[in-house]
């Protein structure tokens, strides 16, 4: 059996996904494109700007993470039934490869299980052309947040 998403949530995507590739001035520049998203699953090609380059010519790590970390959170919210407001309570980014400025890369996102109120991903970023893994992570979001009440003295 195939489940599908909430039609709410699928909605919510549609609006993120408008907002992160017109309005968001740092996915903007990716040239975030959509090309899988489904029940637990996130795909996403962007282009690797030469602005995030470092000394060594490659793309800092940093960047990597930060496009794994946003793409990671659009596959939790694929993964809800309801829609729920998720923070990242950790994320582990481990660097295999150099990527070079300009190069189109993929990021692919599962969201594998949804324990009480937290949602754990796996995921990689590859080079499209050739494939190679240039970063791989894993994260925790919780799910279900809430903002600052007005007792809150943060």
């Amino acid at each position: 059996m195939t489940r599908e998403i909430n039609p709410a949530i699928g909605a919510m995507l549609k609006n993120a996904r408008d907002w992160l590739t017109h309005e968001h001035s740092l996915f903007r520049s990716l040239k975030l494109e959509p090309m899988l998203i489904g029940k637990g699953k996130a795909t996403f090609a962007v282009d690797l700007p030469e602005d995030f380059a470092g000394a060594s010519g490659a793309i800092h790590g940093g960047l990597l993470t930060i496009i794994m970390d946003s793409i990671f959170g659009l596959c939790v919210f694929t993964a809800l039934d309801k829609l729920k407001p998720i923070a990242t309570i950790n994320l582990r980014s481990d660097y295999l490869a150099d990527a070079a400025p300009g190069e189109r890369v993929i990021c692919d996102a599962d969201c594998i299980k949804i324990l009480d109120e937290v949602a754990f991903v796996t995921g990689k970023v590859t080079t499209k052309n050739s494939g190679i893994i240039l970063a791989s992570g894993s994260g925790a979001f919780m799910v279900g947040t809430r903002g600052l009440t007005k007792a809150s003295r943060l």
